[in-house]
């Protein structure tokens, strides 16, 4: 409980808003395909979003410098250490063993265990805010849709950069993609279902709107990639996940600034409201951009997947229940 309300909180209409880069999506991949027959495509995009300078700059490594710079509080660091420190032990082992161990198969396996541990985080979050929005609690049947949800978004992660990464792959006489492909479609099915039954319990209209706006992108990613337009598959959750990651980071900045002694990052800077939404992406993308420049030596690299694990473990825990983060940050509905 707090002695008194939060000034700020989270605006479960922006985080919903924040979708509408799937029908966008579409809308411009059906226009290329049918009426252009693909020259934007080849002329234009990239595979990937990280080939863009402005979106390597903005996106992926700067949210998890953020998060890094909100959680790491001598408060904060007192209360989780005991779960924080045994794990940054791990994922050095982890991280270090696939760079420096046997190649090619270490780089492959950290590559299967950083696509299983960044599907998992990304959903997580998602569903978890949906979570919140529809104010319910994990029940069966969402923990059932919440797997369903994140076991197809691997198979769709799989399938968009592994042959990268694995090559060519074939099981039982099984082309590995064309595998994942139909596992994806066909968990794609179910999470119709699934979501189709979590919405008529929920009251909530929008958590109902949230459940499905999820469920939405993966069934659009999983069509986009069948279509060929690989940019748009990684895009879409990357904006939505990192924008809906920075509106939790700079409201709970926002009220802990405004009710306790500010941290490190902003003692010396006044104590606006619009301070931590200037100041936190400024110097998380300052951060960031030499790490992403560097990674070509192995320490940085070894460095940035650190922090990345580090991020998806604690993200876990770290807003949730009684947590002296969680005491900072609501979400209005």
């Amino acid at each position: 409980m707090h002695p008194q309300p939060l000034p700020h909180s989270v605006d479960g209409r922006w985080l919903l808003a924040l979708y509408l880069v799937i029908p966008v999506s579409l809308v411009l991949v059906l226009i290329d395909l049918l009426l252009f027959e693909r020259q934007f495509q080849q002329q234009f995009l990239p595979d990937d979003p990280n080939n863009w300078a402005v979106w390597a700059l903005l996106f992926g490594l700067p949210h998890i410098i953020a998060s890094a710079l909100t959680v790491a509080r001598p408060t904060y660091i007192r209360h989780f250490w005991r779960r924080l420190l045994p794990a940054l032990l791990v994922f050095v082992m982890i991280s270090l063993l696939g760079l420096l161990g046997p190649q090619p198969l270490s780089y492959q396996a950290l590559f299967v265990f950083f696509a299983a541990f960044t599907v998992y985080h990304v959903l997580s979050q998602q569903l978890g805010v949906g979570l919140v929005l529809a104010g319910r609690r994990p029940d069966a049947l969402f923990v059932r849709w919440k797997w369903t949800a994140i076991i197809c978004g691997l198979a769709i992660y799989l399938n968009v950069y592994g042959q990268q990464f694995l090559g060519r792959v074939s099981l039982a006489g099984w082309d590995l993609y064309q595998a994942l492909a139909l596992l994806a479609a066909l968990l794609c099915a179910g999470l119709v279902v699934l979501t189709w039954q979590l919405a008529r319990v929920t009251e909530n209209t929008l958590g109902r709107a949230y459940l499905w706006a999820n469920a939405l992108l993966l069934l659009s990613a999983l069509l986009i990639d069948r279509l060929g337009y690989t940019l748009f598959v990684i895009l879409m959750p990357r904006l939505i996940h990192d924008l809906t990651a920075y509106s939790v980071y700079i409201t709970h900045d926002r009220n802990r600034n405004q009710g306790d002694e500010p941290g490190l990052l902003y003692r010396w800077l006044p104590r606006g409201r619009w301070v931590p939404l200037l100041w936190l992406p400024l110097c998380s993308v300052a951060i960031a951009w030499p790490l992403n420049n560097l990674q070509h030596y192995w320490p940085v690299a070894a460095a940035v997947l650190v922090v990345s694990f580090m991020h998806y473990y604690y993200e876990g825990f770290v807003w949730r229940g009684d947590s002296p983060l969680r005491q900072h940050v609501r979400f209005s509905r």
